[in-house]
């Protein structure tokens, strides 16, 4: 719920500030611990709430990493939980995140466990890290399992900032050279064509074609643009919105030479690392596989985790079960097949998600080696064309000059 709140904060200064919580009791309470005194409380209605949210940006995922690691500091240090919860939220410039702490802050000091007030934050904190927080809770095991959580959370945030560096150069270069592309059709082909027609060249014919596309993006560049933005807006919302369009998206991402290891990698590494995080903190495999179905992007490796779920459920392996979706790599399932057999599934998870991490993390430094031929060959096959359809209309214009 949204309240518009007009205080009195303890230095005696008025305030007027949008501010969310459970309900009003609450709010009553959280204000109470700061001292700051209500002068008014006015519920916003639900339909303008996102208008008058209560601002600030998005959570981040660096602010929870901090949170589960404060938290850890917190208990390992002594202090009580609550508190140390309230003083990251004085230092939080985010409103958004600074009301979350507050109100878990408040649901702690009232008795409630760590677990239960974070549930209403699932969807920023994470499904998996509120398990480990209620299992952590349940085994006595808080502090490490905070600490897993973190390091969780920090390795998972690394691998995505690789993994999007890494997509970054070949969207540049391409848009870059389509760019040198158009510009040298619009604006430069054009003007030599107007001088082989003034001295009457006779002109072959690639070089009429290449004059016809030039006369078409040249009258029709604009609508041409304006097609492109909607059919990117439409995209977007049915990508949003539909599952299938999810779906063969990323089958065709999976199609793209070099990129298509990127996003492998990636997925196979988040997958381990999930994994492996909930064996070594007590999570039963099958309520992982559920948890991390929901937790994963890619259409095709959630329908594989879908389907690894319900083998896992009748009772094969978890390397049989993924075999049999046929998108995990053969080195990740003999890796798994060998953990089973030996006990050390948690340890074989590590390994895959540490070697996937360092391919991710290779694909990101080098690929601008893997693309540059590509661009290469592109830039020169036009410039081939070019060249081609030049030379003899400049033969020709040469020829009449003498």
């Amino acid at each position: 719920m949204l309240f518009l709140v007009r205080s009195l904060n303890n230095q005696g200064q008025s305030t007027l500030d949008f501010i969310e919580a459970q309900s009003s009791d609450k709010l009553l309470s959280r204000l109470d611990q700061q001292q700051i005194i209500a002068l008014s409380i006015t519920n916003v209605p639900s339909f303008l709430a996102p208008i008058f949210t209560s601002g600030g940006a998005k959570i981040q995922q660096e602010e929870v990493i901090e949170l589960m690691e404060s938290m850890y500091l917190v208990i390992k240090s002594g202090l009580p939980l609550h508190q140390g919860i309230l003083d990251l939220a004085e230092d939080s410039d985010n409103k958004r995140f600074k009301n979350m702490l507050l109100q878990i802050a408040d649901d702690v000091h009232r008795g409630k466990s760590l677990a239960v007030s974070f549930e209403p934050y699932k969807d920023v904190v994470g499904v998996m890290i509120l398990n480990l927080i209620r299992i952590g809770e349940e085994t006595g095991q808080l502090q490490v399992t905070l600490q897993r959580g973190a390091s969780f959370l920090r390795r998972v945030n690394a691998l995505k900032k690789k993994a999007k560096s890494a997509l970054i150069y070949p969207s540049f270069a391409f848009f870059a050279v389509m760019g040198a592309m158009l510009v040298w059709m619009i604006y430069v082909l054009p003007q030599m064509t107007d001088l082989f027609k003034e001295m009457d060249v006779e002109l072959p014919t690639l070089t009429i074609v290449m004059m016809s596309i030039s006369n078409f993006l040249s009258n029709y560049i604009g609508y041409m643009i304006l097609a492109i933005i909607v059919l990117i807006i439409a995209f977007k919302i049915s990508h949003k919105k539909f599952k299938d369009v999810r779906w063969h998206t990323d089958k065709f991402v999976l199609k793209i030479p070099v990129i298509k290891h990127v996003v492998s990698s990636f997925n196979i590494a988040f997958i381990s690392e999930y994994l492996r995080l909930a064996l070594v903190s007590g999570v039963p495999l099958f309520s992982a596989l559920d948890t991390l179905k929901n937790n994963i992007n890619n259409e095709l490796f959630q329908k594989a985790l879908i389907e690894a779920s319900a083998e896992v459920e009748k009772g094969n392996q978890l390397s049989v079960a993924f075999k049999k979706t046929k998108l995990f790599t053969p080195f990740m399932l003999r890796m798994m097949s060998v953990g089973e057999s030996s006990g050390s599934l948690d340890s074989q998870l590590e390994l895959l998600s540490e070697y996937y991490y360092e391919k991710v993390d290779y694909y990101a430094e080098n690929i601008g080696k893997f693309i540059e031929p590509v661009v290469l060959i592109i830039v020169g096959g036009f410039m081939a064309l070019v060249m081609v359809g030049l030379m003899g209309p400049m033969y020709d214009l040469v020829s009449n000059i003498k």
